[in-house]
């Protein structure tokens, strides 16, 4: 080869498909949703685990509460979805996690209708730039902190 010419690179499949690489994997996605689906399948399955009366589910290695778990993602999501102009109705996983909060026993349209709703959320998820989901979800993080320590009246 002469030495003014650039070597080319070797076809790679993948750089054609993955030639932004602003978006998420499918790792990242089977990493972030798969413990919900393991979740809507033991509540429908009806063998969830429970600490104190409260259905718990595991997630990064903690037990976290379902119901405070869907509420955070239904606001999470519903900053993402404004933010790409996705009409967004979070009331399915409202309303499952109000039935979860009182102990009531969540019907399988329920866990359906959220399903949906979840399903929605993936598919925004594929086609939202990465440095969008962090600036959300960091934003959700904080605002939840700020909750709990009901500082979020005194500020506003």
């Amino acid at each position: 080869m002469a030495k003014n010419k650039k070597p080319t690179k070797k076809y790679n499949p993948n750089r054609i498909f993955r030639q932004n690489k602003n978006f998420p994997t499918i790792f990242e996605m089977k990493r972030l949703f798969d413990p919900l689906h393991e979740t809507f399948d033991a509540i429908e399955s009806g063998e969830v685990k429970s600490v104190r009366g409260i259905p718990v589910m595991m997630y990064e290695g903690s037990w976290t509460a379902i119901h405070e778990a869907i509420l955070g993602w239904a606001a999470c999501w519903q900053r993402i979805c404004d933010h790409m102009n996705v009409i967004y109705d979070p009331l399915p996983l409202h309303k499952l996690a109000k039935k979860l909060e009182n102990g009531v026993m969540a019907e399988t349209s329920d866990v359906a209708a959220a399903r949906e709703v979840i399903e929605l959320t993936r598919r925004v998820f594929m086609k939202t730039p990465t440095d969008v989901l962090k600036e959300y979800s960091i934003t959700e993080q904080i605002a939840i902190e700020f909750e709990k320590l009901d500082l979020l009246g005194e500020a506003a």
